[in-house]
């Protein structure tokens, strides 16, 4: 998405779907691809991530699925993992991405990850 902006004679050009993004759960600097993630929140509000249960978040292989190792192979984990999940009770969704995950708050309480992006026009 990409927002236009005139100063004077000069177009401005910002992509980000929130500039200068803060952290919706403390309020916190954002490190992240703003440009590309809405609603990032920060690393350390995404340590307190837990599941439906209360339970640390699954990623990787979902809990007993790890298939067994053959010998002179590795076995890369697949990019996924549970979804939703809860900081200081708000709900936010999990894009799981090259080993790792950006987290989103879901201002909306969507019952997807993909009814989440559809809100947020990222499909």
């Amino acid at each position: 998405m990409a927002v236009y902006r005139r100063t004077g004679t000069t177009l401005i050009v910002v992509t980000s779907h929130k500039p200068n993004m803060t952290c919706p759960v403390c309020g916190g600097g954002v490190e992240g691809s703003t440009d590309t993630y809405v609603n990032l929140v920060c690393d350390d509000c995404d340590d307190r991530a837990v599941n439906k249960n209360g339970d640390e978040p699954w990623h990787g292989w979902p809990p007993g699925e790890e298939p067994e190792s053959e010998d002179g192979t590795i076995q890369m984990a697949p990019d996924r993992g549970e979804n939703p999940v809860f900081i200081d009770g708000k709900k936010c969704w999990r894009r799981y991405r090259f080993g790792g995950w950006v987290t989103m708050y879901d201002e909306h309480d969507c019952d997807s990850l993909e009814e989440f992006y559809e809100a947020h026009g990222m499909m």
